[in-house]
């Protein structure tokens, strides 16, 4: 079997290597042997390999954090999965590898009329915009959020969520051409980031009392969402891809009273919300069942290609891993 790992912190095409090793062993009584079909490839991954993430495991280290598969071998005493079964993995795995033997409690069996490269995203963004709507700000029917990174794969599933739940959004964006294709992905507004962004937005959405914004750039597209918000509004940051400090004026923080707060997926308040992510879980599967939430994929690599993928991923666009 073939498994990608890191041989120390640093780029990761310098230091991510492919590896043979046995076969994962046989499934216990109550587990599963999983085939990885695809993994993603995240920035959460790009930056553990770095060393600049909230996880450091010690090197050499095994990688990967989400993937589906198809169940290959079940324990005596596995009920909730059988044979032939497509899954989504447990996120937290090191799944960029041919195969895994896990728990099979912690396995989802998945709709086959979906889009298995879809549904390999399926456990990390969907569930981080979920939460992002539903967690830090008492939203009712037709309130508006705002966010930047609108076509990221968090940025697509806040827009489809945001549809789901009866919320209306504004999703900022670096470059005119995604304008349209956000639009039609169920965006009531898109506009691009710029010195009259906040002009924009207020005429955009008639003057609305934007109580939460998501900002997954930081820099000075902090500051644009910031900006944008009403009195004693939030503004949550999930992730920082521009590589600068989120920038907040002061005046929006001392005369609105505008607050800052961080996402993470990995918070025990939301590891440990098992019913909650489960219902968030099928509600992206749905949606990606319906083509109402839909990443564009950049590229597909194997395991071999592992440096292709990689530097593929670092320069942008979602990178799926198909490790058989």
């Amino acid at each position: 079997m073939k498994f990608l790992q890191m041989s120390k912190f640093g780029n990761p095409t310098e230091v991510v290597e492919v590896v043979e090793s046995d076969p994962p062993p046989p499934p216990a009584a109550n587990e599963a042997t999983v085939e990885v079909e695809y993994s993603a490839i995240g920035l959460a991954e790009l930056l553990m390999i770095r060393g600049r993430y909230g996880i450091r495991p010690q090197p050499p280290a095994p990688l990967g954090n989400e993937a589906i598969g198809r169940v290959v071998a079940v324990g005596d005493s596995v009920k909730n999965v059988k044979t032939g079964d497509r899954v989504a993995i447990p996120t937290g795995l090191p799944v960029w590898r041919q195969a895994i033997t896990v728990a099979a409690a912690d396995l989802i069996v998945l709709s086959e009329q979906a889009d298995p490269q879809q549904l390999s995203m399926l456990r990390i963004n969907p569930l981080t915009a979920a939460l992002l709507l539903t967690e830090y700000v008492e939203l009712g029917k037709d309130d508006w959020v705002i966010q930047n990174a609108g076509n990221s794969g968090v940025g697509r599933s806040v827009i489809a969520f945001a549809q789901e739940f009866g919320l209306r959004s504004v999703s900022l964006v670096r470059r005119p051409e995604l304008v349209d294709e956000l639009k039609s992905a169920g965006a009531d507004v898109v506009l691009v980031d710029g010195p009259d962004v906040v002009k924009q937005v207020a005429v955009a959405t008639g003057k609305a009392k934007i109580k939460l914004g998501i900002d997954g750039v930081g820099g000075d597209s902090s500051h644009s969402v910031a900006s944008c918000l009403t009195s004693n509004a939030k503004m949550v940051a999930y992730g920082g891809v521009s590589g600068k400090p989120a920038a907040m004026s002061p005046l929006n923080i001392i005369f609105n009273q505008v607050t800052l707060e961080g996402f993470w997926l990995g918070y025990p308040r939301f590891r440990n919300a098992h019913e909650k992510l489960a219902a968030h879980t099928r509600t992206a599967e749905r949606l990606i069942t319906e083509g109402k939430l839909h990443v564009p994929i950049a590229g597909v690599y194997s395991l071999e290609q592992a440096t292709q993928a990689l530097a593929h991923a670092q320069k942008g666009g979602k990178v799926l891993l198909k490790p058989n």
